[in-house]
């Protein structure tokens, strides 16, 4: 068996089915062309280019060829708790962490986000490991954490779809719809594997964006949706207790969540009250302080320039500091450069200090007047120094937190 992409996943994959006694061979196949007549099963990323040279020669040669998606769902087989997987275009990270937040509060739960794997006890919690990407692969590491953990439920985040090895699956959005695999293909496409993919008694949760027949639904019209501080689910009205800070970008994820919870039989009042003075995540438009400087921070992995303007809508007080730009080392998909730099010499005027991050933004140092970093922690340092109490520091860094 050839599994297609050791850049995403293929070796975990390769090595879980060495495990069980399978002959599989991770390949790199951006770089490298194989061979492909000795294999009997192909196993490829949905993001895969049906140009790459390896898989065309497969499918010229008559091969099966499944998606990584369903030979992880294939691997990971019985397991002893509950397990939700969590994809779509946008807010995946938020409505898992939300999702693990809720159930955290009666039970033992661990999640697999971009934040990395974490384990939750009474809505705290703590790094068991990080680094790990949310391509299918390495739910194989995620389902193994939670067995050894023994968790009630693993909460995981999976880019393009989900593996069918779930008793709930959510779609968060479908909207803002992208190509992938050298433009043959809509994301939306390959994250509705879902469905197909999914066991007869898995539960699906979906947002009203994405127009499915799901079994409970969330947003504008749907069985959960938010309306100011209260919610309405299945037709009931109840009151929401957050942080007066929060940022609205966390409705659908907060709605998402309750679905979500809702779909397994939490009681709603639990959820609820799991929620009650939530400010936000870190990195994802939450608000703190660091030594009287003001902070918003929306560093993350799936920051876009929208995001970036986002927050500095929302910056007030003092001198603002902008940190913006991204930690290449550690993403996958980067910002779009031109877009960013448009709109930082549009607003330019509002900034009084502007750090650039990332080997991309070099060159635009001059004519945006502002200083150089490598990484999102070296744009933090360089920002502390130009930053003092009652000043706004906004940090917008595409990275991995």
């Amino acid at each position: 068996m050839a599994v297609l992409d050791s850049i995403h996943g293929a070796g975990i994959i390769a090595a879980r089915l060495g495990e069980l006694g399978i002959d599989a061979e991770a390949l790199e196949v951006y770089h490298n062309n194989h061979e492909m007549e000795r294999f009997s099963l192909v196993v490829a990323p949905v993001h895969l280019s049906p140009q790459n040279r390896s898989l065309s020669d497969a499918r010229r040669l008559g091969k099966r060829v499944i998606s990584h998606h369903r030979a992880v769902g294939i691997i990971l087989g019985e397991r002893e708790f509950r397990a939700v997987e969590i994809t779509g275009t946008r807010g995946k990270t938020t409505t898992a962490l939300l999702l693990a937040l809720m159930l955290s509060h009666d039970m033992r739960v661990v999640s697999h986000t971009t934040s990395g794997i974490e384990l939750w006890d009474c809505g705290r919690r703590s790094l068991i490991r990080s680094g790990l990407s949310i391509t299918p692969g390495n739910l194989i590491a995620a389902h193994q954490v939670a067995s050894h953990e023994r968790a009630d439920v693993l909460v995981s985040e999976v880019s393009l779809g989900g593996t069918g090895a779930f008793d709930v699956g959510v779609i968060t959005s479908l909207a803002g719809d992208y190509l992938i695999a050298g433009g043959s293909m809509w994301a939306s496409t390959a994250k509705l594997q879902m469905l197909a993919l999914s066991k007869t008694n898995a539960r699906i949760v979906a947002n009203t964006d994405a127009k499915l027949s799901a079994d409970i639904t969330f947003g504008d019209g749907g069985d959960v949706r938010l309306s100011g501080r209260s919610v309405e689910i299945m037709g009931e009205s109840f009151p929401l207790f957050l942080d007066e800070a929060l940022d609205p970008t966390y409705f659908d994820g907060i709605a998402g969540a309750l679905a979500a919870a809702t779909s397994m039989g939490v009681d709603v009042q639990d959820a609820l009250e799991a929620l009650e003075g939530f400010g936000g995540f870190q990195g994802r438009m939450s608000r703190y302080q660091i030594d009287g400087v003001s902070v918003i921070d929306n560093s993350n992995s799936g920051l876009k320039v929208s995001g970036i303007e986002r927050a500095l809508d929302l910056a007030s007080g003092g001198r603002i500091c902008l940190v913006a730009g991204e930690d290449a080392e550690s993403v996958c998909e980067g910002l779009d450069i031109d877009a960013l730099v448009k709109m930082i010499e549009s607003r330019r005027g509002e900034i009084d200090e502007l750090i650039l991050v990332g080997r991309r933004l070099e060159p635009y140092a001059q004519r945006l007047r502002g200083y150089v970093a490598n990484n999102f922690q070296d744009g933090l340092e360089v920002a502390r120094r130009h930053t003092s109490a009652g000043d706004c520091l906004v940090l917008c860094v595409k990275c991995f937190r």
